[in-house]
């Protein structure tokens, strides 16, 4: 059977008897955005079913000065140590991302951030050439060195997850984070009320935005731990015990706060191990992924709401219907109340 002949914009726009214009608005805009009439709409689309329709992409950035393209720009697997889609945030993220997109003209091109593509500055030609419309960066670390060439890009471009520090010459960066300063205050004041007065923190990576927003966060609950209180580390079960070992063998402090829920559960185990009876708090959780023998209070975070407004927020920064987007998601905490591991 042989492959089916499509029409172009024009023969389709002569067969309905409108304008290309028409023709065009009709195919590439959501039809809540059209002042055209709904029997209109409908009888352009059917056409363009009939007569097999197939849009020339390179016409469309040309005339219209979009490519309805969106780049989401993550770290390479060689720069987190794992894949990606491991990480429960971001797939959670790209949920939010899907439901945000679906009924608009928009598609998402998945980026990786790799080194080589770094030295080119790729991204700043694939704004220049068209080919992207707007970009979200996702993983991107304060201290990183190419964050300069992300900072500096042309086109519309939100950080999801992290603040990114431009320096004060630069103008403020677009960013769509959890509320970490929310998270921490909402846990150490938990703790607080549960009559804990020395804390100790393992904070996870020191090179992310999370770590000024979560002292923010315990200092506005009257909660300041002092340098020799706080362990940096990888966010793994392994890191978790054995900084708990390192900060809790003295009988110190009478509670411990952990960035991620990796590092809860090692220093829950370690507890257990040698029978200790201290409260954890948790900063960076997600209710789906809470175990039945997590026995800390925690943190939740709304990845989905991320993904979504970064879509939304992302189009209207595009349309120029927006000039800064800097937003704080609100967490939520777990339900129950602190329970000692002993």
């Amino acid at each position: 059977m042989g492959k089916r002949k499509s029409c172009t914009i024009r023969e389709l726009a002569r067969h309905v008897g409108l304008s290309t214009c028409t023709v065009s608005k009709v195919l590439n805009y959501p039809a809540e955005e059209l002042s055209i009439p709904k029997s209109t709409q409908e009888k352009v689309r059917k056409a363009a079913r009939e007569l097999n329709y197939v849009p020339n992409v390179n016409a469309q950035r040309f005339f219209m000065r979009r490519s309805f393209v969106i780049g989401l720009l993550v770290p390479s697997q060689d720069e987190m140590g794992h894949n990606v889609f491991h990480d429960t945030h971001f797939a959670e993220i790209m949920s939010g991302i899907e439901e945000a997109l679906c009924g608009t003209a928009y598609n998402l091109l998945l980026l990786f951030n790799r080194p080589e593509y770094k030295q080119e500055n790729r991204y700043a030609g694939m704004f220049s050439s068209g080919l992207l419309d707007g970009l979200l960066i996702w993983g991107a670390h304060r201290s990183e060195r190419d964050l300069e060439l992300l900072a500096e890009l042309s086109g519309p471009r939100i950080f999801l997850t992290s603040i990114p520090d431009s320096g004060k010459e630069n103008p403020p960066l677009h960013y769509i984070v959890s509320d970490y300063e929310q998270s921490a205050r909402g846990i150490a004041a938990r703790l607080k009320e549960d009559g804990c007065r020395s804390f100790c923190w393992l904070a996870g990576k020191a090179d992310t935005s999370i770590i000024p927003q979560l002292l923010a966060g315990m200092e506005s609950a009257g909660v300041i731990p002092s340098p020799d209180a706080i362990r940096y580390s990888d966010y793994t079960e392994a890191d978790g015990e054995r900084l708990a070992a390192e900060l809790l063998e003295n009988g110190t402090y009478d509670a411990l706060v952990a960035t991620a829920p990796q590092l809860a559960r090692g220093a829950a185990r370690y507890m257990e191990q040698h029978s200790l009876s201290i409260p954890i708090g948790c900063f960076d959780g997600q209710k789906q992924t809470r175990l039945e023998s997590d026995r800390f209070i925690s943190a939740l975070t709304n990845d989905v709401a991320i993904g979504k407004n970064a879509v939304e927020q992302l189009l209207a920064l595009m349309e120029a219907k927006k000039e800064l987007v800097q937003m704080k998601i609100p967490v939520s905490f777990s339900d129950e109340r602190i329970r000692t591991v002993s």
